[in-house]
């Protein structure tokens, strides 16, 4: 049988010597369990005492004194506050010998050569540079466990993974409350603690790779009385455990949803982020698209969010209302109800003004709409830019109804000043130069339509966050559609002109019909190739689009004047797969596999682009031929306004907006999209594919509106 070592010697068999530098990590319930049952001392300062003697004058002794309280808004106070881990670092706090240091969150109580620079310390992160555990790796310290596994008390990993570069699982978040300090002065504090990401369904294991330790002679493991003591050498394990953070080699350290190119974990996690998207009434502003932000913010949790109030002018266009709707119905004189908003949010026209009359069917009728081609599926509407009211049910419905009752139609909203909000991603790379991706949040309830590409992007992110040697700065950002474009560029334009190399517009992403790609407006972007590349590897009948085709942000975003080197990436295309715009995009028609593929096609362009050798800069968006006449139809017209403008305030297109209004106003879009000064009137109808007439009809519009201008 072992010998029982008193507490009175056990310091001397502890393989510490003279000169070294301890932090303790203790759980002496069991010594002092042993000393009961032998009738030995159970006063613990005789084994911090024990210690001392032994590490001398010139070595220093670290006990952790951590308390979280401060994490959930509660003062902290620096004599006050107690410690939660441990009761030699209880013990040591009590003592005059030892001095707390500064941090409310991850404080040590310090004794010896190094209590005055530890305790000057104020490290605002946990972890950080310029920490106490920054300070014990420089000054070589020796970690000294007191039967405590490392898989639950090994810290020290949480500096590595700080250390190492802000890890994808993990980011860093301020926590403010009262502080009172040594001197006994109270001020509200801000401290940062690297804390989990939630969202990624992070799970720690924390076993630091003890057997390489061991191997290494950098960790030693011994039994005194029946009890395990380890120590570990904290300068010498810190590279490893760097490395091992960086590569995820051993997954010892953390692991985490996106860690592995597994096809059905990653597939499933984007499908089951869309599912929490799919119910939520979003709209170009309000509470939906901040409902939205909230759950995208545990996926990023640095994702910055923005608030432009309404009334603010954005080129050509208005910051509009923020629009809430709490309630909507149709009900016949029964009471019963034939539409509800509860059952489904696309009943309503999108920022329809109130409304609680009771009318006949006729009256009600023009407030109806309907899909004719598409008789069991209803429309997605809005009307965001002229106040109207309205609903929207399938044709079958509509025609089942009897005119010869009357309806009570009842809308509960409310237009008011508020803000549009959006979200704004900058990841750091080595170079300046930025690669752009951008994905929309504004409409309600329709699963490729609208929850795919906030999805995919949000995995995505995590995979770029997680290329330690990527170069570029990547800029990301979540917009309410066409607004959200425009006031976003409307503050940023200038610096991405500059900076910008390749950009792509996420949306439709979510469905496993096919790939597509919505070229630029010449198609000679880098964008162009880099995806044209992959999609002809990764899926050769994919489907290809000229900018003709074009409905989402890159109308913004390649809109003359602007010309971002940027392309559309969508599954199946957006107005091209039947369910479009309709209750039939529902979670029904995306899957995991179909987000998977969009998903693996992006990782490929971006791993594309930083394969690249040298920048790669985009070819002129202008045609080299220029005409030499001066007739009417050779002179060139330029747009008079940055990005689209609003066509509908000047009466040119109708003011409210649905699949089938689309193609209305192709033409005139067409014309805007390509008078960037270099094509004239037979140029821009041979490029948009229309009757020289009806372009000459449109440009003489757009002259009266003030929207051209000759060059």
């Amino acid at each position: 049988m072992e010998e029982y070592i008193k507490l009175k010697d056990l310091a001397g068999h502890l393989h510490l010597k003279k000169g070294d530098n301890v932090y303790v990590t203790s759980d002496v319930k069991q010594l002092l369990y042993n000393c009961m049952q032998k009738g030995d001392d159970t006063d613990l300062n005789i084994l911090i005492d024990g210690i001392i003697d032994i590490i001398g004058k010139d070595a220093t002794l670290v006990f952790p004194t951590f308390n979280w309280s401060f994490c959930k808004g509660e003062a902290y106070d620096h004599y006050k506050t107690p410690c939660k881990t441990g009761s030699l670092g209880k013990l040591a706090l009590k003592r005059g010998d030892f001095a707390r240091t500064k941090h409310p969150i991850y404080s040590f109580a310090v004794w010896g050569k190094d209590k005055e620079a530890m305790c000057a310390m104020d490290n605002k992160s946990s972890f950080g540079p310029d920490s106490p555990f920054a300070f014990m790796v420089d000054h070589g310290y020796r970690n000294l466990f007191i039967d405590k596994d490392t898989q639950h008390s090994f810290v020290f990993v949480h500096y590595a993974e700080e250390s190492s570069g802000l890890v994808p699982y993990r980011y860093l978040k301020d926590f403010t409350a009262d502080y009172t300090d040594a001197t006994g002065k109270t001020r509200q504090a801000t401290y940062s603690m690297n804390v989990r990401n939630l969202g990624m369904d992070v799970e720690n294991t924390i076993l630091p790779l003890e057997d390489e330790f061991i191997e290494k002679g950098i960790e030693e493991k011994f039994f005194v009385s029946g009890i395990e003591y380890k120590i570990i050498e904290l300068k010498q394990s810190h590279p490893i455990i760097v490395n091992d953070v960086i590569n995820n080699r051993s997954r010892r350290v953390c692991s985490y949803i996106g860690q592995d190119d597994d096809p059905e974990v990653l597939g499933n996690s984007m499908y089951k982020l869309a599912d929490r998207l799919f119910p939520i009434c979003r709209s170009i502003t309000g509470a939906g698209v901040r409902e939205t932000f909230d759950i995208l913010k545990e996926y990023i949790p640095d994702l910055k969010l923005y608030e432009v109030p309404t009334g603010t002018k954005v080129f050509d266009w208005t910051v509009p209302r923020e629009w809430k709707i709490e309630e909507a119905y149709i009900e016949d004189e029964t009471g019963k109800r034939i539409i509800d908003f509860k059952d489904n949010n696309l009943h309503v026209l999108g920022y329809s003004v109130p409304v609680d009359e009771w009318m006949t069917f006729d009256e009600l009728e023009p407030h109806i709409y309907t899909l004719k081609d598409q008789p069991d599926l209803m429309p997605y509407v809005t009307s965001y830019y002229k106040e109207r009211w309205g609903f929207s049910m399938s044709q079958v419905m509509k025609d089942g109804l009897d005119r010869n009752v009357k309806y009570h139609a009842v809308i509960k909203s409310s237009l008011f000043d508020g803000s549009l909000t959006y979200g704004e991603l900058i990841i750091p790379g080595v170079l300046e130069k930025e690669v752009f991706l951008s994905t929309y949040i504004c409409h309600p309830s329709m699963a490729n339509n609208e929850c795919s590409g906030p999805s995919v992007m949000a995995h995505l992110i995590s995979y770029i966050k997680g290329d330690r040697n990527r170069r570029y700065t990547y800029r990301i950002v979540f917009v309410p559609e066409t607004i959200g474009a425009i006031t976003y560029l409307s503050k940023n334009l200038d610096h991405m002109k500059k900076k910008v190399v390749a950009g792509f517009n996420l949306t439709c992403v979510g469905d496993d019909r096919t790939y597509s790609i919505v070229h630029s407006r010449y198609g000679n972007t880098l964008a162009d190739k880099v995806l044209t590349d992959v999609l002809k590897d990764h899926c050769p009948d994919y489907d290809d689009y000229s900018y003709l085709k074009r409905g989402s942000d890159e109308r913004q975003y390649q809109a003359p004047g602007v010309d971002l080197p940027l392309v559309c990436f969508c599954r199946s295309k957006y107005h091209v797969y039947p369910e479009y715009h309709t209750s039939g995009d529902n979670m029904s028609i995306v899957s995991p596999e179909g987000f998977y593929g969009a998903f693996s096609v992006m990782r490929k362009c971006i791993d594309k682009i930083e394969a690249m050798n040298e920048y790669m800069i985009r070819a002129s968006d202008s045609p080299d031929s220029l005409a030499s006449t001066d007739s009417p139809d050779s002179r060139r017209y330029k747009v008079t306004c940055l990005c689209e403008p609003q066509l509908g305030k000047r009466g040119l297109v109708p003011t409210m907006s649905s699949k089938e209004t689309y193609q209305e106003t192709l033409a005139m879009k067409d014309v805007l999209a390509y008078a960037d000064g270099t094509n004239d009137v037979e140029e821009l109808a041979q490029i948009i594919e229309q009757p020289i007439e009806v372009v000459r009809k449109v440009v003489d519009q757009l002259l009266a509106a003030d929207l051209l201008e000759e060059v």
